[in-house]
Formats: C-alpha cells, structure tokens, sequence
C-alpha cells in the first residue's frame, strides 16, 4: 500500500510549484519556496531543487536556514501559520527590499547565460530572457508541455 503524501499539491512530478510572483506574508517567491520544500519533504520534488537558486537567496536575506524554513514548513497546518512564522522570525521591514531584489535578479552577462544555458535549455528558444521570473514562468510551462518529455529528462541529469 502506498502511503499517501503529506502535502497532496506538493508533486512537482506532474506540475511546477506556485509562480515566483505570488506572495505570503507580504514576501514574493515564498508560496513557491514552501511547494518545493514540501515536494522534498516527501520526495516529489521531481526536476526542481531547493537551493541553490533564488530560494537560496530568499532564506540569506530573510536571516534563516533552510533547515529552519523546512521545519517551519514541515510543522505548520497550512500557508498562513508559514506566513506567522516568517512575521516572528524575520525582520518584516526588509520585506520589500527582498522583493526588489528577487523580482530584479536576472542573467548577469553572456558568461553566465553560458553557464545556465544546460540546466535551462529553453532559452534556446528564448535567448532574449534575462529575468529569473520570466524564465522560470516559461521554463515551468516548458517542462510540463508533454512534446518536451525527452528533453526534459536530458536536462534532469545536469
């Protein structure tokens, strides 16, 4: 019998993690950080990974831990108990600074478009992105379109 998970909408097997332009508590990025934790926590993470990346970035500018937004994420009965902790944990005045700076990170230069050119190989198709959240909104619709099925699973081994 297969046990069932703890968080049913956390499979990013067969779908993407929220959009990185939702919010909680105020924070861009976080409902899509809380479905990848949650995915790891039951080992549906699928292709997407934690850190490194810009929830890497969230959790420095935030001053916690992974390990401390995990078990966060893993304690509370939903998003708005994560959205309590991350008031009590945080300083909320850097809120929107952190905004900006997520909502700014993009592609530095040709070099690193270079560099993460194979782990996001639709920007072949769409070399003028530089935006992190414009290439993930198009990556995660990429991923999931089946006709991308065998690239995908190429660019999963990067």
């Amino acid at each position: 019998m297969t046990a069932t998970p703890a968080f049913p909408d956390a499979d990013l097997r067969v779908h993407p993690p929220r959009g990185p332009r939702e919010q909680l508590a105020g924070l861009i990025f976080v409902p899509r950080t809380i479905d990848k934790v949650r995915a790891k926590l039951q080992n549906t993470l699928g292709f997407y990974r934690v850190k490194p990346g810009l929830s890497g970035y969230l959790f420095d500018w935030l001053g916690v831990t992974e390990e401390q937004f995990t078990d966060a994420v893993r304690d509370a009965q939903g998003d708005s108990e994560i959205a309590e902790w991350l008031r009590t944990h945080c300083d909320t005045t850097t809120f929107g600074a952190i905004n900006e700076r997520l909502s700014e990170r993009g592609i530095r230069d040709d070099e690193h478009f270079a560099e993460v050119l194979p782990r996001y190989p639709v920007l072949r198709d769409h070399p003028q992105l530089r935006n992190w959240f414009e290439i993930i909104e198009v990556d995660d619709r990429w991923t999931f379109d089946p006709a991308n099925t065998e690239k995908v699973k190429t660019t999963a081994t990067i």
